[in-house]
């Protein structure tokens, strides 16, 4: 480590950065990731070659770090931090969930975009009385289409400054909590796409299927992959459902802000934590399906192992 090095390091926070002091922590290419099946947090560092891991649980005691110093508290830190990011190195920026709860990643535009003219469409939706459950995308634009929504929502923006005690004058305090609201929204929005990726994997899967009829071995094996995959995938459905079903009435959500502002960032950081465990095997399957290929079969088998690991079941089927 440099001279520069080192000061940078000296000027770091402890109370907004992983400014470790132990001479482990220094080591080059320390980090912290979750290992192991049971996903425990632990401190990575090169041994020659290898790789070792010693768990976060040992390490206070291994390298005589007391719980109540700075490097035990940031330890505490990097626990609650590795649900957020997928490793934390020495020196890093603490994830902003822990700060101040706002996310620590970033997203596209398009999210953005979306979330807003969704809650758009329920404010339009509630001065008419309608509702279109969970609308796509293509729904939404062409509700926003439509000359008649477009006065529902100028209406409807003055009607809810009225149930809020706000006033009618007061409409814009009216459209920034509807943009707030649309700002936290908009994550789960970039993760709904993200989700997409998963789940087409089982598409994928039936697609192997129909390419290799006939290998009744082998299609048997690329079923049990999706029988295996289905409860994880039906559980991030679940966490959708509840967030579009909490936030699907505007004036419930904007009556209740803050409540419901914890809840769309609670269940944010929920998704986001399943999300990362899959960015693996959404990669693998990055591949042609229109011939038999190799690469198709260690698709499969990576994807075996990956449910297999992340989310056992009493049975084994390869």
């Amino acid at each position: 480590m440099t001279a520069t090095e080192q000061e940078q390091e000296q000027a770091l926070d402890p109370s907004t950065h992983f400014a470790f002091e132990h001479k482990i922590f220094k080591v080059n290419g320390a980090h912290f990731r979750l290992t192991g099946q049971d996903r425990i947090p632990a401190l990575r560092v090169r041994v020659g070659e290898l790789e070792a891991s010693i768990p976060l649980e040992s390490l206070c005691t291994e390298f005589g770090i007391d719980e109540d110093s700075q490097d035990g508290k940031l330890l505490d830190t990097v626990r609650k931090g590795l649900n957020y990011v997928k490793d934390i190195r020495p020196g890093d920026t603490i994830p902003r969930e822990l700060l101040d709860g706002s996310a620590s990643w970033s997203i596209e535009e398009k999210h953005r975009e979306r979330a807003k003219n969704r809650l758009m469409v329920q404010i339009a939706q509630w001065v008419a009385g309608t509702s279109i459950a969970n609308p796509d995308e293509s729904e939404i634009q062409a509700e926003l289409a439509k000359p008649e929504t477009k006065e529902r929502i100028q209406k409807g923006i003055s009607e809810i400054a009225q149930k809020l005690k706000l006033g009618e004058e007061r409409k814009q305090e009216v459209l920034d909590l509807v943009d707030r609201v649309g700002r936290e929204l908009a994550y789960i929005e970039a993760l709904r796409d993200r989700f997409v990726h998963a789940s087409a994997i089982q598409t994928k899967l039936v697609q192997v299927i129909a390419l290799h009829r006939g290998d009744r071995q082998f299609t048997a094996e690329v079923q049990r992959v999706r029988t295996l995959m289905e409860p994880p995938i039906r559980d991030f459905s679940f966490i959708f459902d509840q967030v579009d079903g909490q936030t699907g009435e505007i004036l419930t959500v904007l009556k209740s802000y803050d409540k419901q502002i914890n809840f769309i960032r609670e269940m944010r950081d929920e998704l986001h934590k399943k999300i990362m465990i899959w960015d693996e095997v959404i990669e693998i399957w990055n591949i042609d399906l229109s011939t038999r290929s190799k690469g198709i079969r260690e698709a499969v088998q990576s994807t075996y192992r990956f449910v297999a690991y992340n989310f056992p079941q009493a049975q084994d089927w390869m």
